[in-house]
């Protein structure tokens, strides 16, 4: 029970209903599991990847095999469109010496130094035996500063639906439409949190989006920061957000973007629906 709520004003109160109201959506939530050990074809962070013989394995721009940070067995997930529901779904980067986790700049598009590739189909056959004769890098494999994924680690998936959070880019112009269909005032030339009392913006920032998980696919990201997204119209769509995570066991790092940030992954509706992995952005921010 809280016993200490956050002052808030009525007004605050009613535009995070609307908000909640008009944005609510499903996602999937993702669960980094320590109880289970992974299989080369199950949903999962680190370790050797799920990678058929017959399929180039992906390198970056300098010809360096990359790693495998996250997969996802679209059908062991259960996942339902706009997701791909049958195969595997794979999120590569560059570990070339790349501080930056295989991004440039604060955002990178899908090609030269990471790589999110989907296959149609899982061939269970697949060993680990013919992976390690491979020498594809893990996070066992290369230097602990190149990789946000420090150990390989089962995730479980949910079906769960969460609401609009403050830093979303998307957030300015709900915001709009709602004090304007509340109020009548037009506050589009405004940031959002100057129009109100600080004690009601403090309000909104720590209880919309709340239900957001720290990973997941679809939904609305969470960010350490601002959204950098440039383009949100080619990047609606959130794919995937893996953040910094801490085991429940030892208290080591599972997964660690710089200081306790995340990585996401960006795509537009229409191309996860074509499947077409082409202009996929990477980002990542931290503390």
């Amino acid at each position: 029970m809280n016993n200490n709520p956050l002052k808030h004003s009525e007004l605050a109160q009613r535009i995070a209903d609307e908000v909640t109201r008009l944005t609510t959506c499903e996602h999937y939530r993702l669960t980094l599991n320590e109880q289970r050990q992974p299989g080369i074809t199950d949903s999962k962070v680190g370790g050797l990847p799920y990678w058929p013989s017959t399929r180039d394995y992906p390198v970056d721009n300098e010809g360096n095999k990359m790693m495998m940070i996250l997969q996802i067995n679209c059908e062991q997930a259960q996942l339902q469109a706009p997701l791909p529901q049958q195969g595997m779904l794979q999120w590569f980067i560059s570990v070339n010496t790349d501080l930056m986790y295989g991004c440039r700049g604060n955002q990178s598009h899908n090609g030269e130094t990471f790589a999110v590739i989907h296959h149609d189909t899982i061939d269970q056959n697949v060993t680990a035996v013919q992976l390690q004769a491979m020498q594809v890098p893990t996070h066992a494999t290369v230097q602990d500063m190149v990789t946000p994924v420090k150990r390989e680690v089962a995730i479980d998936v949910t079906l769960e639906s969460t609401a609009m959070g403050v830093t979303d880019g998307g957030f300015k112009d709900v915001f709009n439409q709602v004090m304007l269909d509340l109020t009548g005032e037009d506050c589009s030339a405004e940031d959002w949190f100057t129009v109100l009392d600080n004690s009601d913006a403090v309000y909104l920032e720590r209880t919309l989006g709340m239900q957001a998980p720290a990973h997941q696919m679809l939904g609305y990201a969470v960010f350490t920061q601002d959204d950098p997204r440039q383009d949100m119209a080619s990047h609606d769509t959130l794919l995937i957000q893996l953040a910094s995570q801490f085991s429940t066991i030892d208290r080591k790092e599972l997964v660690m973007w710089g200081d306790m940030g995340a990585g996401f992954l960006f795509i537009d509706n229409g191309a996860l629906v074509a499947r077409d992995w082409s202009h996929v952005l990477y980002t990542w921010d931290c503390g």
